[in-house]
């Protein structure tokens, strides 16, 4: 599947505040502050850039001065930002605490992200991508319309249901090749407590693929004839923020390249680890050479040659 990711989502301006942990209530002395450019939207573009794939970001960002130099940073990532609207709104906000650990805690604007509607999106993305990547917290109509209208033109589908609020979003499932959700993500939508049954639930509505994101114990893929787990490599952690981007990132880009299944899962967990080793969100993807001298030091040859 060679050809261009159309990438629907949100961009943010993502605020981080570095802190040894929270007590509520309680004055916080912040060590560090970090601004980067987020939302699972920008994030999985910059991270498809970095990797070498070409893509196009769809999105809605204000009429804030702030905006201009957003877009600028996605182009200078090799993002093709052609798609990108403004409106009447600022743009999307997301104030992000991480305490010693990487754990975080997050504080969302929607702002602009909340005006991508179906008649603010140049529909000529159909004509030149071959995939699409979307994640639930743009308007549900949106992407309903979007999956419908990618499905009918024989598009390639992937969906990060975070941003998940209630079951109208399960009925979409059906058209979607992929869904890549977190295991709580994966329970709240399924309203199950075990992970296979939850996944099996997914792939009785009709999806193709459930590929769950399980952090430190790595990730599963699930379809109706297989199930296949990929261990975490073992890092150190700074922050989780961003981690699934550059895991939707990478899986994508092992579709594109046609890898192997279990190549394509183990790719995806080798970008999210090497995220997770820094600071920030879209900057903390890792590009194709950072993420081949990760495999290289893993070890994994077989991975490297199929690259």
């Amino acid at each position: 599947m060679d050809g261009r990711v159309a990438v629907f989502g949100k961009v943010n301006v993502d605020t981080f505040l570095y802190i040894d942990q929270i007590r509520i209530g309680e004055n916080h002395m912040c060590q560090q502050t970090l601004v980067d450019i987020g939302g699972k939207g920008a994030n999985t573009a910059i991270g498809l850039a970095k990797l070498g794939i070409d893509c196009h970001l769809v999105a809605c960002v204000g009429n804030d001065a702030i905006s201009q130099s957003v877009v600028k940073k996605l182009e200078k990532t090799g993002v093709d930002t052609s798609f990108i609207k403004s409106c009447n709104a600022q743009t999307g906000k997301t104030f992000v605490v991480v305490e010693s650990n990487g754990r975080n805690t997050m504080f969302h604007i929607l702002g602009a992200n909340s005006h991508l509607s179906p008649e603010m999106i140049d529909w000529t993305f159909l004509e030149r991508s071959t995939a699409v990547f979307l994640q639930l917290g743009i308007p549900i109509d949106t992407v309903r319309e979007i999956v419908l209208m990618s499905k009918r033109n024989g598009k390639y589908v992937y969906i990060d249901p975070a941003g998940f609020v209630d079951e109208s979003f399960l009925e979409i499932v059906a058209y979607a090749d992929t869904i890549a959700p977190n295991e709580n993500e994966l329970l709240r939508m399924t309203k199950e407590i075990d992970i296979e049954k939850a996944a099996k639930k997914l792939l009785s509505f009709g999806v193709e693929e459930v590929v769950v994101k399980l952090g430190s114990k790595g990730a599963t893929f699930f379809s109706e004839k297989t199930s296949i787990h990929v261990d975490a490599y073992k890092v150190d952690v700074v922050d989780t923020t961003g981690a699934g981007d550059a895991f939707n990132a990478a899986y994508i880009a092992g579709k594109m390249k046609k890898l192997p299944l279990k190549d394509t899962l183990k790719l995806a967990v080798a970008a999210s680890a090497i995220c997770v080793t820094r600071q920030g969100t879209s900057s903390a993807s890792p590009t194709k050479e950072e993420l081949l001298q990760f495999l290289k030091k893993m070890e994994e040859k077989d991975l490297l040659a199929a690259l």
